[in-house]
């Protein structure tokens, strides 16, 4: 009888942890039922989701010197206009336009600084883009002019998480590093990293394939090719 007590309690007791650990296995199904819903299995389906491109500012910088006679020589003038384009193209934020600090640094470069600012309003540069400051005479070069401004650097993603094992992704969810190697080439190997974050502005359109394009359209290049046929005499019959 007693016998028949105890392995009666074995027997519940080996019921009672059965029953927990099957609730315990279904709690975790359900919770990772409920973490992989479609929009989390979405997202990682999406390298710029998971593996997103960083960005860092880096500061461009041109030093024109001031020559003794003052004002810009034909060089200085090309390299200007050639920083100004640029910036236009990457620049983020304010042109910085710099003289040198001091009563006599900053007469003698007084002439340079009215031409840049004249490059500056031909090349379409708006005055409010343009940011004027002052800098302390550099022992090597001497008084000159400073042109600055920030542009954005593309940071690729750091890769290699091979942490889960693909062989027993019953799910077929993408693995961790899915797509990483498509971000960090196309980091690596961009360009323009500002045209990952604005589009570049459009360029005024050619007339000429304007007026091509709408006669087209319209049909009048159509109908003025009928009438030169008609008018143009008929080929003469040929017999053998």
């Amino acid at each position: 009888m007693t016998r028949s007590i105890e392995n009666a309690r074995h027997l519940r007791r080996c019921l009672k942890i059965s029953t927990a650990v099957a609730i315990a296995a279904t709690a975790v199904t359900l919770s990772a039922c409920t973490r992989l819903d479609d929009y989390t299995a979405a997202e990682l389906n999406e390298p710029p989701k998971r593996h997103p491109i960083g960005y860092a500012a880096q500061t461009e910088a041109l030093l024109v010197e001031v020559p003794p006679t003052g004002g810009l020589s034909a060089n200085q003038q090309a390299d200007v206009v050639r920083f100004v384009d640029r910036y236009r193209k990457e620049g983020t934020g304010r042109l910085q336009l710099s003289a040198p600090r001091g009563a006599g640094a900053h007469l003698a470069a007084s002439r340079s600084v009215r031409e840049v600012e004249s490059i500056l309003v031909d090349a379409g540069i708006d005055g409010d883009a343009i940011q004027m400051s002052r800098h302390n005479i550099s022992t090597q070069a001497g008084p000159a002019v400073k042109l600055a401004y920030d542009k954005p650097v593309a940071v690729p993603p750091q890769c290699g998480d091979w942490a889960t094992n693909l062989g027993e992704n019953r799910e077929r969810l993408p693995y961790n590093n899915f797509g990483c190697a498509t971000q960090r080439n196309f980091a690596l190997t961009v360009a323009n990293a500002r045209d990952m974050q604005v589009p570049q502005p459009e360029t005024p359109r050619s007339s000429e394939r304007r007026s091509a394009a709408w006669s087209s359209y319209t049909g009048t290049a159509n109908s003025k090719d009928d009438a030169a046929a008609a008018a143009a005499p008929a080929p003469k019959a040929t017999t053998r």
